[in-house]
């Protein structure tokens, strides 16, 4: 007959079957502890009879029942025999799986500890983690859901500052579970469920709250005015589309509490009860907002103080490796926190640092601040560089404004691009700081060498540019007046001579000519090389100015562009004559270079279209310049001072050589713009249609 040990009999009272089964079906003991107990139970087996014979037994795969035959003593004959139910392995709970830890804790807490101790421990907490637990076990929740522990949550309530009381019409749990809880009381979906229905004592989801009924003119009932509402905004992708909405549920309640009062007396007692009763819960409602409000600024201010830390703490340790100033940099750049290291993943978290953690975000922090270093040194270059390239400008083009801009001049995009200045700009140290005057020394020092081999070379390639028509023209051939070149860029093709192809904007496209690309990389704009390419003689344009300088009495082939100016002849154009009945009626009258301008935009010919210059009598011409526009009327195109060079409107102009240049003026009766021609010209980068304007004589 088998014998039980006593250290079994006293570790349970019932069957080893019995214990094994519960040691094993129990969530807070492990499949080890359930085979332990059962060796441990099996080890203690013994038999009855010491004479029985010897007999060897197979193992067997499957647990056998205790025999009542005894083996030999020898370990190597002992059959360890466990109960089948020992070495089944239990399922354990999906939701239990990736649990770290032991199970079942809390529950041995509420079976084994005294429960005054229990009670003492729930007056600590809050409302939110007596729910929770409530929800562990049956036992947990058998002392929580009980009447008499409504003075537990009531405690655990006051736990949390400033919470309003609990409203008559909720008990403490479900009180708690409308303030702690984030799941949708319609669908039952748990998440991020903010929107509160405090009328309806529900929560919903935005998806939920587009099924409530909306409050309308269409419900006719007695007690209409003590239905519970909420304003809510259904469509968050629209502005203002907020709107009032009921429960139907609360609806069909109150209906039956309505439809069993009998007296109409009745009835309007209980309509001023639940008037009363939804004052007091708007009021309430309102102290509830407060609250929420509250505790959402309260949180977020939390999870600022978080941050905060642990950004102080991350700064701290990389003080400790030599990172803490780039890092201070960055933010330095960006106010209110909001920097790339601010929000870097690993910084914004709102958690403690810990060692653990810092070692697991060291090796990316410092990674992150060498990648911004390097694009810091690089930004820092280019908006150095930038500066630089920004101040040679300016210098040139201050040094060119008071030359004569009859004269060549390269573009700001041929002097950076001279050796002599890039390696001034490029190659001095980061540190020395480059004053405006020493960028004019520099430009004073080396600009003359660079304008007479630019200009060398400028007229080289004019000159190819005309011989492909003219192959016996010279350099000074580039000067004359019958030397007209044009664009074929433009769309219209316009006139340009020699002064004005060192300023027309398609010769110093940076897209046409090859440009630095030091200075292309840089964010700052400056005119590209000048180039030729698009430019071409224009036999047409040269014809018809050969032909209006012969009619001035000059010699086409020797007369320059400034005899034909100094001579300032009178044009008219006797086919654009009109009827002095209309409005511009009247014979047509214009000066150099506007005929020019005329003839080529109208397309005139010789034969046709003839200007004719020099056939008035002095009388009528008189009466001729009587009619020319002043400094003042209608020229609004810039003009250049021949003594100072300085670019001014005629009209301020003409006060500027009387202040200016008095002493060597000497202004005549007519302050007429004409009257001083010897005193300015027209800006090279004008176009010809824009130098000056034609008038008409009505005489």
């Amino acid at each position: 007959m088998a014998r039980r040990s006593q250290r079994v009999n006293d570790k349970d009272p019932t069957s080893g079957d019995t214990h094994v089964q519960r040691s094993t079906t129990d969530s807070n003991v492990g499949s080890k502890h359930a085979r332990d107990e059962a060796e441990d139970a099996g080890d203690y087996e013994e038999a009855d009879d010491d004479d029985a014979p010897k007999r060897k037994r197979k193992r067997s795969k499957k647990a056998a029942q205790p025999s009542a035959e005894s083996s030999t003593p020898s370990s190597s004959n002992i059959v360890v025999q466990r109960p089948e139910s020992s070495i089944k392995r239990q399922r354990v709970p999906e939701h239990f799986r990736k649990v770290r830890g032991k199970l079942g804790l809390l529950e041995k807490l509420a079976k084994d500890m005294p429960l005054d101790v229990i009670l003492e421990i729930f007056c600590y907490l809050e409302p939110r983690d007596l729910l929770r637990l409530a929800r562990t076990s049956k036992d947990l929740r058998g002392i929580l859901m009980s009447k008499s522990s409504e003075n537990i949550w009531r405690t655990a309530r006051g736990n949390v500052e400033g919470l309003p009381p609990c409203p008559v019409d909720l008990n403490e749990p479900q009180y708690a579970n409308l303030l702690f809880e984030s799941y949708c009381h319609v669908c039952m979906r748990s998440g991020r469920c903010v929107i509160i229905l405090w009328n309806f004592r529900m929560r919903s989801c935005r998806k939920c709250l587009q099924t409530f009924p909306k409050v309308t003119d269409s419900h006719p009932l007695d007690y209409w005015e003590i239905i519970p509402q909420e304003y809510v905004r259904l469509d968050i992708t629209r502005r203002n589309l907020y709107c009032d909405i009921r429960n139907t549920e609360i609806e069909q309640r109150y209906k039956a509490e309505y439809d069993a009062l009998e007296t109409p007396e009745d009835r309007k007692t209980w309509i001023g009860l639940k008037l009363d009763e939804r004052c007091a819960t708007e009021q309430h409602n309102e102290l509830l907002n407060d609250w929420v409000r509250g505790s959402l600024q309260n949180r977020a201010n939390e999870l600022v103080a978080l941050r905060n830390d642990r950004k102080a703490a991350i700064l701290d340790r990389l003080e400790e490796i030599g990172w803490r100033n780039e890092a201070e940099m960055i933010m330095r750049g960006s106010p209110h926190d909001d920097d790339p290291f601010s929000n870097l993943k690993s910084v914004r978290q709102p958690k403690k640092l810990t060692d653990h953690g810092w070692r697991s975000i060291k090796n990316g922090l410092v990674k992150f601040l060498s990648d911004a270093k390097d694009e810091r040194i690089a930004r820092e270059r280019t908006l150095l560089l930038s500066h630089r390239v920004t101040l040679a400008r300016e210098t040139y083009n201050g040094i060119r404004s008071k030359s004569d801009l009859r004269v060549p001049f390269p573009t700001n995009g041929d002097v950076l691009c001279d050796q002599v200045f890039r390696t001034f700009i490029w190659d001095t140290p980061e540190d020395v700081y480059l004053k405006v005057a020493l960028y004019r020394s520099k430009m004073l020092e080396h600009l003359p060498a660079i304008l007479k081999e630019w200009r060398a070379a400028a007229d080289q390639k004019l000159l190819a540019i005309m011989q492909q028509s003219r192959p016996t023209a010279t350099i000074s051939d580039l000067h004359l007046a019958t030397t007209v070149f044009e664009c074929v860029r433009c769309s219209n093709r316009p006139p340009l001579y020699y002064s004005q192809l060192f300023h027309h904007h398609c010769c110093q496209d940076r897209s046409i000519a090859p440009f630095d690309s030091l200075i292309n990389t840089l964010p700052v704009y400056c005119d590209g090389p000048w180039t030729p390419l698009p430019l071409v003689f224009s036999d047409t344009h040269s014809d018809i100015a050969r032909r209006l300088v012969a009619a001035c009495s000059l010699d086409p082939d020797t007369a320059t562009l400034q005899d034909i100016y100094d001579a300032n002849p009178l044009f008219e154009c006797t086919p654009c004559k009109r009827d002095l009945h209309d409005w511009d009626g009247g014979r047509l009258f214009m000066r150099w270079p506007i005929a020019l301008a005329h003839c080529v935009q109208c397309g005139h010919d010789e034969l046709s279209h003839p200007l004719i210059t020099n056939h008035l009598s002095e009388d009528e011409k008189q009466n001729v310049l009587a009619c020319e526009p002043s400094s003042t009327s209608s020229y609004t195109s810039p003009v250049c001072c021949v003594h100072c060079h300085e670019e001014a409107s005629p009209c301020e102009l003409v006060k500027h050589l009387k202040t200016e240049h008095n002493d060597v003026v000497d202004f005549p009766d007519s302050e007429k713009l004409q009257a001083l021609r010897e005193h300015w010209y027209w800006n090279p980068y004008l176009p010809l249609m824009h130098m000056g304007e034609s008038f008409r004589y009505r005489g």
